[in-house]
């Protein structure tokens, strides 16, 4: 949990800072591709739509193991086994984080299904050569980040550098 914490940190970084180095550890799509993307099926839209209400969860994403409500900071989490679903809904409701660390659970960005356990060999065959895997002093591990410029969000897929395959996908938004 703490080097994805420094993951979201040095993406968030890169997303805000105007800086070309920075930039360069983010693969920039079009908005409209980055609205696309699917979380089991599923737009950030439609996620949205749910309210973060528990019957609307469920429906749209079946069964949850819990639910964490923490009013405090005006959030509430839905834990599936492999798979974890934050909102906010402070003063409009939104999600706020997923943390995605199974195949069970595939994404798709741009046309391309990506799942926990992809290689990087098959990510660059379905994004091509050019696909940017980030690197950091601060973390054990890679990452390939996805962002559009008009979004405060991103998606970042953590990469075990050893067997150099997906361990993590995660959707956020910077705070």
């Amino acid at each position: 949990m703490v080097h994805l914490l420094k993951t979201l940190f040095i993406i968030l970084i890169s997303i805000s800072s105007g800086l070309a180095l920075a930039q360069d550890a983010v693969n920039i799509i079009p908005c409209d591709d980055y609205e696309a993307i699917k979380f089991n099926g599923k737009t950030i839209e439609q996620l949205n739509a749910t309210n973060a209400e528990s019957q609307n969860v469920q429906r749209l994403l079946g069964n949850y193991s819990s639910v964490e409500e923490l009013s405090e900071n005006r959030s509430r989490s839905f834990n599936y086994v492999d798979f974890r679903i934050g909102f906010t809904y402070d003063i409009q409701t939104y999600v706020t984080r997923i943390t995605i660390t199974s195949n069970q659970w595939p994404v798709v960005i741009q046309g391309n299904t990506v799942k926990v356990g992809d290689t990087i060999d098959s990510l660059k065959q379905a994004f091509g050569n050019d696909l940017i895997i980030g690197e950091s002093q601060y973390v054990s591990y890679s990452f390939i980040a996805f962002r559009c410029t008009e979004k405060d969000t991103g998606v970042i897929l953590e990469i075990d550098p050893n067997t150099n395959t997906i361990t993590e996908i995660v959707y956020f938004v910077s705070p």
